[in-house]
Order: C-alpha cells, then sequence, then structure tokens
C-alpha cells in the first residue's frame, strides 16, 4: 500500500541522514495509513536522536496506542518521558515494556545491574562505569577526562541498545551510548600528578577518596582503542606502572573544591611514607571547561 511506500522512502533517507526528508515521508505515511504504528514509532526515533523529547514522547504514545506489543515504542516513550520528568508517563512506558516497577508517582529509581555508558559517542566516545537508576539514566562512578564534559557523579540518559561490552569479574557487562547529559553533578575535576611509591599507597589514597566522598582515577592507565573496538568487546587489558618517572602518575579527582581535596590528600601524604602530590589543576568547573 501506499503508506508502506513512503514509510521505506522515510527509512532510505533516514539512513542516509536526511532527516528532514525522512520527516516528510513518515508524516506523509502516517496520513496515509493513520491506523498503523510503525511511522509513528520511526517518527518517535527521529526526533529521540534529535533529542525532540516532547515529540518523541507524543510519536511514541500514538504508536503505543496503535500497537500495543510495540516494545521498542514503549522503550523509546519510557527514554523520551525520563527525559522530560514525566515520571507518570515515563512508569507507564517501563511497565507496558514488562519491567516491574515499585508503586508510586514521582522519580522512579530501581536497583539494576551495574553498566557502562559511552561519553559523546558521536565524539570522544569516553566509555565510564556507572550506576543505573532507571532502564534510561545512569550515575558516572568514574571521573572522566575533561575532554568529554562529564564529571564524576553526573547523570546521563542513556539509549536502550547495548553498543559493546566490557567485561568485570569475568562477566560481560553492556555499554550505552549517551542520549544527553540529564542531569549536571556539583563536583568538579581536578587533575593531580602523585608520586605513589608502593600499591598500598596507592590503595590508602583510593580508602581517602571513598571515606570522603570525592571520586578518583588513574588517568595514567586509560586505553585510547578505536571505535570500531569500543563498540565491541577489547577484552582484558593489565596495566604496568611507568616506573621511568620515578612512581609519579596523573590522577584525576572528582572533588566539590580545591580546598577538600588539599584536605584529603594531605592527610593521605602524611600516613604514607613517600606519598607526595603536586598542586590540583582545576580541569572542569561545574560550569564548563576550566578558563
Amino acid at each position: 500500500m501506499i503508506a508502506e511506500w513512503l514509510n521505506q522512502l522515510g527509512r532510505f533517507q533516514d539512513d542516509r541522514g536526511s532527516t528532514k526528508l525522512a520527516r516528510i515521508f513518515y508524516q506523509f505515511a502516517s496520513k496515509a495509513a493513520p491506523d498503523w504504528s510503525v511511522p509513528y514509532y520511526n517518527l518517535g526515533l527521529l526526533t529521540k536522536y534529535r533529542s525532540e523529547w516532547e515529540q518523541s514522547r507524543e510519536f511514541n504514545r500514538r504508536a503505543v496506542q496503535l500497537d500495543l506489543q510495540d516494545e521498542a515504542a514503549w522503550w523509546n516513550l519510557g527514554i523520551a518521558a525520563t527525559a522530560l520528568r514525566d515520571w507518570p508517563e515515563a512508569r507507564r512506558a517501563w511497565k507496558g515494556f514488562g519491567i516491574e516497577i515499585p508503586d508510586g508517582t514521582g522519580e522512579l529509581r530501581i536497583d539494576l545491574p551495574q553498566a557502562c555508558v559511552r561519553l559523546d559517542p558521536q565524539g570522544n566516545g569516553e566509555v565510564v562505569w556507572g550506576k543505573r537508576l532507571d532502564p534510561a539514566r545512569m550515575l558516572i562512578l568514574n571521573v572522566p577526562l575533561p575532554e568529554s564534559k562529564h564529571r564524576y557523579h553526573d547523570i546521563v540518559l542513556h539509549d536502550g541498545a547495548q553498543n559493546g561490552t566490557r567485561i568485570r569479574d569475568g562477566e560481560e557487562v553492556p555499554v550505552f551510548d549517551e542520549l544527553m547529559l540529564w542531569e549536571a553533578s556539583d563536583y568538579s575535576t581536578f587533575e593531580v600528578e602523585l608520586t605513589l611509591p608502593d600499591k598500598s599507597t596507592e590503595e590508602g589514597l583510593a580508602d581517602h577518596c571513598n571515606e570522603n566522598g570525592i571520586g578518583v582515577e588513574d588517568w595514567s592507565t586509560i586505553r585510547f582503542i578505536c571505535a570500531e573496538c569500543s563498540r565491541g568487546n577489547p577484552g582484558p587489558h593489565e596495566h604496568k606502572p611507568d616506573q621511568a618517572n620515578g612512581g609519579q602518575s596523573s590522577y584525576g579527582f572528582g572533588a566539590k573544591t580545591q580546598d577538600q581535596l588539599l584536605a584529603v590528600l594531605a592527610d593521605w601524604a602524611d600516613q604514607f611514607p613517600g606519598a607526595e602530590y603536586a598542586e590540583p589543576e582545576l580541569v572542569l568547573g561545574t560550569g564548563g571547561l576550566a578558563q
């Protein structure tokens, strides 16, 4: 029928990156067959990737009205509603998909397995670990590199399709692509050159930071891999510290203030002989990159 032909034209233009033409053909298809869910789903998908959340919510809402079995439309409705903080609709969408949701009407929090998120997937594509708050949001647990323009404890909205895996404790963990920054944290990112003479000094640093609510990351161990590997499973990696610099390493810290970080570093250095630290450099403040 003509609606199917118009929808196929829309998908062809969408695949070519001509989103304006794709949208026109999908809209024509929806008018030619107003009771067919597929063009509405495609419109919802297109507007999702353009972060046009109100429109994506409406298109996916219409798609599930026409086809209650359309799991992809239910999921994208949940993402759009979460982006808009429309918690009643988000809860309805996840239930429609088949996820068990706790009773309530406010912001949704679900205990889900840990996962990874790829920040700025069209750019540097840094992959970090996070705590999933619900099916579409993740709290960043690493200290991202400043180029990502993300911080420790940022909350990001992510897509539902797994795009690669990482290994932790012998098990594969999914990687999801970020869609947008959902809520910025009140942490800033600092870079500090450290001297750590042994493993116990490094472990002591981690303990001090954890006890004081500071994120810490050994940036000297970060691997830079190609996009194809990133979207697969690059496999386990053992990093051997570079001893050429006398045990010095570049660390990233997520702290609310420089004074807070300095107090923790001073206490750590007092307790571990040979531990040294340079003056922290602010590389990403709460309002953006350091000037």
